[in-house]
Parts: C-alpha cells; sequence; structure tokens
C-alpha cells in the first residue's frame, strides 16, 4: 500500500506543478513560482487541500528531484569551466559570505538576537539556491553567457559553503562533532572530492568507452549513468555532505566526455520532471501559518 501511496502523491504533483506552471507561463511569470505555489496549496499544510501529507513521500521527492537537477547543472558547468573561473569564483563567494556574516551579526545585535540565532540566520542568507538560479538560467536561455556561468559556478561554490555552515551550526548545537576545526572540516571535503573526482575521472570514461566498443544502445548508457548518479549522490550522502554534491560532480564530469551530448539529450525529459518535482515538493515543506507569524521579519 505504501507503493501505491506514494505513485498516487507522486501524480498529484505532476499534475499540480504542471497546471500551476501554465498559469505562470500565462501570466509571465517564472514557473519555479507556479511550482512553490502548487506545493503550497496540495501540501500537508494547507486544509482542506491537503492532497499530499506524507511528509516520507514529501522529502523522497525531493531528493530525487534535487539529484536529478544537480546532475543537470553539473552538465551544464564542466570540470574545465569551474577550473578556468577558479579564483574569481572563490574570491567572490568568500567575500560575499564574510559580508552576509558579519553584516547578520550587526543585524543581530541591533535585534537583540543571541549568538546561535544570528548563527542561524547567517546560515540562510549566506546560501543561493542553485537550483533556483540554474534554473532561472534555463528559462532566460543564458546558459552560454559568461555571467550567467560565473553566477552559476558561485551558487555551486556556496553549496559547499552550506555544507560547511550546516556542519558548524550543528556543533554549536550540540549535535555534531564539535572537536573538529572549520579548516579541518574543509580539508577532509577537499579530500572527498578529489577522491570522488579522481576516481570518476578514472573509472567513468573507461565504462563509457567498453559501452561504445560493444554497440550499446543509448537507453543502456542512460541505465548507466544513471545508477553512477544516484551511486555517487549516495556516496556523498554516507560522507555526511549533500546528495547535490555527488550529482553536481557526476555531471561535470560526464561533460568532459564526448558522449555529454547524448546523454544530456537521453536525461533533458528527466531532469523537467523532477526538477518540477524538486520545486512543488519544497512548496509542500512550507506551512503558511510560520510565514504570517514571521512575516515582519521576512
Amino acid at each position: 500500500m505504501d507503493g501505491i501511496g506514494f505513485i498516487q502523491d507522486l501524480a498529484i504533483v505532476l499534475l499540480a506543478a504542471g497546471a500551476a506552471g501554465l498559469l505562470c507561463r500565462k501570466i509571465g511569470l517564472s514557473v519555479i513560482v507556479g511550482y512553490l505555489l502548487a506545493g503550497v496549496v496540495v501540501g500537508p499544510f494547507t486544509p482542506p487541500f491537503s492532497f499530499v501529507s506524507n511528509i516520507g513521500n514529501i522529502n523522497m521527492l525531493s531528493q530525487v528531484g534535487l539529484v536529478f537537477l544537480m546532475f543537470a547543472i553539473g552538465l551544464g558547468l564542466s570540470l574545465s569551466r569551474l577550473a578556468k573561473m577558479g579564483l574569481p569564483t572563490i574570491l567572490a563567494t568568500g567575500l560575499g559570505a564574510f559580508f552576509v556574516v558579519n553584516l547578520t551579526r550587526l543585524l543581530g545585535i541591533a535585534a537583540g538576537w543571541s549568538y546561535l540565532e544570528s548563527a542561524f540566520v547567517a546560515g540562510i542568507f549566506v546560501v543561493s539556491s542553485s537550483a533556483v538560479i540554474a534554473k532561472i538560467i534555463s528559462e532566460l536561455h543564458l546558459s552560454h553567457e559568461l555571467f550567467a556561468q560565473r553566477a552559476m559556478a558561485v551558487t555551486v561554490m556556496e553549496d559547499i559553503v552550506a555544507v560547511v555552515t550546516m556542519t558548524v551550526l550543528a556543533s554549536l548545537t550540540g549535535d555534531g562533532s564539535g572537536g573538529t576545526s572549520i579548516p579541518g572540516m574543509l580539508a577532509v571535503m577537499g579530500a572527498f572530492v578529489v577522491l570522488l573526482v579522481g576516481g570518476g575521472l578514472f573509472l567513468v570514461p573507461r565504462m563509457f568507452r567498453r559501452l561504445g566498443d560493444t554497440s550499446a544502445e543509448p537507453e543502456l548508457q542512460t541505465i548507466v549513468v544513471a545508477g553512477l548518479l544516484f551511486l555517487l549522490a549516495i556516496s556523498a550522502a554516507k560522507a555526511g555532505y549533500s546528495l547535490a554534491l555527488g550529482a553536481f560532480l557526476l555531471g561535470a564530469m560526464v561533460a568532459e566526455m564526448p558522449q555529454k551530448k547524448s546523454v544530456e539529450n537521453s536525461f533533458a525529459g528527466m531532469r523537467d520532471v523532477f526538477s518540477s518535482v524538486f520545486f512543488v515538493s519544497i512548496g509542500m515543506m512550507i506551512d503558511p501559518s510560520l510565514l504570517v507569524k514571521a512575516w515582519p521579519w521576512i
């Protein structure tokens, strides 16, 4: 029965996304707005329209959607492009984080917040959504513009900042290993990324060549890439990082290979379906009553 319930929730999410997205397109808004509003309407916090109430299913849908969305982002922003943008991207991300964190601390002092409250608000402000930025860039057909690629690179770097921020906040609340320094966490994360990328660049091209040597059909290539996608995403999650990190890194690796175009074409449909699922799922997590209470601060 759980399987039937999940399929039912997925059907509701897709139909709501389609209807809301079409409406927003007609009035000139981004479909992201429609997806989020559709999630709010059908989610568990908006009776009597709570068509989807299983929080576990909502989380599962958002995670699957995030994996496909970040893989698509990685395909559009290869490792070589990231390397070319290296120093300016790192400086922009670092300066942005520095100013936002310190200005938020000043805001916290003025508002009478505790150090921990200020730290959590700074954690919210310091990170942009790479998923939202990528979707907007795609809608505006700016994927090949240098400024759009640089903006995308900065938001991907901010995803790494987000992982460090969450780890630090967990240690402040007593949920993490408070004995680990921030430079230590960065070193471990850097080693993980290097290991993952190094192993991927060694194995993935060989796997693609083997598929090509055996005259494999395109569907087999799609199946293998999808399996690798979930494997790397799970590896990142098991290591204590976001699913998005592993999915993005695989996309960036595949973007360096001759098969990039065929992989991009075969995953286009899944990307569109699951990116809408991701945004609707985020909308379903929004409690309108909390928005009303927090509206002055928002």
